[in-house]
């Protein structure tokens, strides 16, 4: 029994540090709704803020690029009126230096002329003291009359006579040559002094000038630069840009296609018209010609008296036949060329043309052409070449399209907002394009710089006009009409 309970408490000695050593593991702490709600709103409130924070990103980049694209528009706008600007600054510049040339050979030719007549005036002023010394010498009346008394014979007398009112008549003309000559000379040193100022003046102008001229390049150089380093947007907008014109110059030419069908095939009722008009008259002539024929056989062939006076009666009936027909083809013909002479597109297309050079700009108020026709590209400006149907011609609130010469409207419509007007000119037509209102309508004729609507300003407040020519369906540089 004993020994029984020693084994055991020996068995519980032992177990007991074993025991005491494993660490029974905590129990796991309950996750509870209201944790997982909690965790839940963060989250939440984590995302907003992080799509807060890219949504705000996003609008900054949008807004950079619209601020980027609004400049590259306005340099692009300022290049090119810049580029215009320069242009005509150059040729204002050449005009001056050709009349300073042209002064400053004036100028060396009065001096010749002005050196030639003093010295012609030195000569006569020589000429006339010595004359007026000798006069003085003989200018007491006793004296003279010694002179005209002494001579040997009534001959010599009436010769010394003469001579003295002669020589007294050529002394005076001296004296008036001598004031010409002086007076010449004051005007031509005036002239010269006139010369002189003008030349200074047109110097003055010509160094104001080169000086713009060169501030001009300086600000074009700068937008220039400022361009070159964002070419992908500059080439971005000027491809959407030409994009549109395309567009639109397409629209233009499929309406012109159909005025010019319209006029050819109203060109072509007319002319068979006046063929079966003319043909009408050569068979009436053919015809009558044919009657007299038969009548002059019929003549002929007569035997009787009655027959003779018949013939006789019918050949004059045909003859006047005759000589009306052709009286009616001559005064048709006559009536086609005068109205081919007279006709308003054939006065129109002469006078027309006959203004190339000096049309009117077709636009109102202060303006600059921000761009020109044709293909071209701006100094400076790598790898940018710009196209165009016509010319723009950028204006002021309120500037006005107005036409360039007297016609009719043969069209007004819309596209993409902006109103068109196009103007016949006998066989030249003009295109306003970008017009917010109209003041005109299709088949109303027009007088020179009457105004045929406003010109709208564009999404960035600009307010430009194109304007184009053709003549049918040819295209015309405006730069080389209007001035």
């Amino acid at each position: 029994m004993k020994k029984s309970c020693f084994i055991f408490i020996l068995a519980s000695l032992l177990l007991l540090p074993a025991t005491a050593q494993t660490k029974k593991p905590a129990p796991k702490k309950q996750t509870t709704s209201k944790t997982v709600s909690k965790n839940a709103k963060n989250d939440k409130a984590r995302l907003q803020k992080e799509k807060a924070e890219l949504e705000r990103q996003r609008k900054l980049a949008a807004q950079k690029a619209a601020e980027l694209n609004k400049s590259i528009k306005s340099n692009l706008d300022s290049v090119l009126i810049l580029d215009n600007k320069i242009g005509r600054q150059k040729v204002a510049i050449d005009s001056l230096n050709t009349e300073v040339k042209a002064l400053n050979d004036t100028i060396d030719s009065l001096n010749v002329e002005l050196e030639r007549l003093e010295k012609d005036l030195e000569l006569k002023k020589k000429r006339f003291a010595k004359a007026v010394v000798r006069m003085r010498r003989n200018r007491s009346i006793q004296e003279k009359m010694m002179f005209i008394f002494s001579a040997d014979n009534f001959s010599q007398m009436m010769r010394r006579m003469r001579y003295l009112r002669e020589y007294s008549i050529y002394q005076k003309a001296q004296g008036e040559l001598l004031k010409e000559k002086q007076n010449e000379v004051t005007v031509t040193q005036n002239s010269v002094l006139e010369a002189k100022t003008k030349v200074e003046k047109n110097l003055a102008n010509l160094r104001n000038s080169e000086r713009l001229l060169q501030n001009m390049k300086s600000s074009c150089e700068t937008k220039v630069s400022f361009l070159n380093k964002n070419l992908t947007g500059v080439q971005k907008q000027i491809t959407e840009y030409q994009k549109k014109e395309k567009a639109l110059d397409a629209e233009i030419d499929r309406i012109i296609q159909i005025e010019l069908e319209a006029a050819r095939k109203a060109e072509a009722e007319r002319n068979r018209k006046a063929e079966e008009a003319a043909k009408e008259k050569a068979r009436k002539l053919a015809a009558a010609k044919a009657a007299k024929a038969e009548a002059e056989k019929a003549k002929l062939n007569a035997k009787t008296a009655k027959e003779k006076a018949a013939a006789k009666e019918a050949l004059a009936k045909a003859d006047a036949e005759v000589k009306a027909a052709e009286e009616e083809e001559t005064i048709e013909r006559k009536k086609m060329e005068a109205w081919k002479a007279s006709s308003d597109d054939y006065k129109l297309s002469g006078n027309f043309a006959n203004n190339k050079g000096r049309l009117p700009m077709p636009i109102t108020g202060s303006y600059s052409v921000v761009g020109h026709y044709g293909t071209y590209t701006v100094a400076g400006l790598r790898n940018v070449t710009l196209e165009n149907k016509g010319i723009d011609i950028r204006g002021q609130e309120g500037s006005c399209a107005r036409a360039v010469f007297d016609g009719e409207v043969s069209s007004v419509f819309q596209y993409s907002g902006r109103y068109i007007v196009m103007l016949r000119h006998g066989s030249y037509i003009t295109v306003y394009s970008g017009l917010s209102s109209v003041n005109v309508r299709r088949g109303q004729k027009v007088k020179t710089r009457e105004t045929l609507g406003t010109i709208g300003a564009d999404t960035e407040g600009r307010y430009i006009l194109q304007f184009q020519m053709r003549k049918e369906r040819t295209r015309l540089n405006p730069e080389q009409w209007v001035r």
